[in-house]
């Protein structure tokens, strides 16, 4: 009985309502959902695909509030994927500190401005040196861990979406990001998007990260990176066995922070 707490709705890039996210998880017989759209630093040119100005912010906030009315039979918690850009700190700070939140996934997809896992970026010159963009990817990530805002990291080893991976030497740069959540008490999502991408065939972290953050101490949330509500919950029982295989026994229950045994 895992909670999906990384959900998409039409405010920001999915594509379906909170009550059809709602019943899909109730249908599963998900305890909660959790819903994450994308806030998203103002004056970029990638801003279109979150949540985009406060007022939008707040029409979210009640509509989130209000679906968790609706449904009392599931707990509905309000959360938000914070995407991380250096420099731009305050200006999230302000945008939060507006409404409480029950908790904050952390989540890097730009790299000095390269949108990498964005589909236009697939071909990109700038992965010829793919271990630059990991390099990168890490160096932010670690920054977003050290603020210490966010509750959990999202699809920690995102770069690999398009199926590029990095070499070994990249192994340091992980566990540089690992040290760092464990030390902040932060928890990683086991992210489920990667099991229905054909180029990942694995969920985000993958295996061995999982484990390391396992030896850590890091506690772990699930998430399915739903953009349509047919995919709230989807690949959970593949994710709990994978995080069974990396040594955990239980998952963080972000409504009261309590451990639940995994299935």
């Amino acid at each position: 009985m895992i909670g999906d707490y990384h959900v998409h709705t039409r405010h920001s890039d999915g594509k379906g309502a909170m009550a059809a996210c709602v019943e899909q998880a109730m249908a599963l017989g998900l305890p909660e959902i959790g819903f994450s759209d994308h806030l998203v630093p103002a004056g970029k040119d990638y801003e279109a695909y979150g949540i985009g100005p406060a007022a939008n912010l707040d029409q979210y906030v009640a509509e989130v509030r209000a679906t968790a009315a609706c449904y009392p039979q599931i707990r509905v918690l309000l959360g938000l994927e914070v995407d991380y850009v250096p420099g731009t700190e305050d200006e999230i700070a302000a945008l939060l500190a507006r409404h409480r939140f029950d908790y904050l996934l952390g989540s890097v997809h730009f790299v000095d401005g390269f949108g990498f896992d964005e589909g236009r970026s697939r071909d990109d010159p700038r992965w010829q040196d793919v271990d630059a963009i990991y390099r990168g990817y890490y160096r932010t990530l670690r920054r977003a861990v050290e603020t210490g805002r966010f509750t959990a990291i999202g699809h920690f080893d995102l770069p690999k979406k398009f199926g590029r991976r990095p070499s070994s030497a990249l192994t340091a740069c992980e566990d540089e990001v690992l040290a760092a959540a464990a030390a902040a008490g932060m928890v990683i999502e086991v992210n489920t998007a990667g099991l229905r991408r054909p180029e990942v065939g694995e969920t985000y972290p993958a295996a061995d990260v999982l484990a390391r953050a396992r030896r850590l101490g890091i506690r772990v949330v699930f998430g399915s990176d739903a953009h349509r509500p047919e995919d709230v919950g989807a690949g959970f029982a593949q994710a709990a066995a994978c995080a069974r295989a990396a040594g955990y026994e239980s998952t963080l229950r972000l409504s009261d922070g309590a451990q639940v045994r995994l299935p």
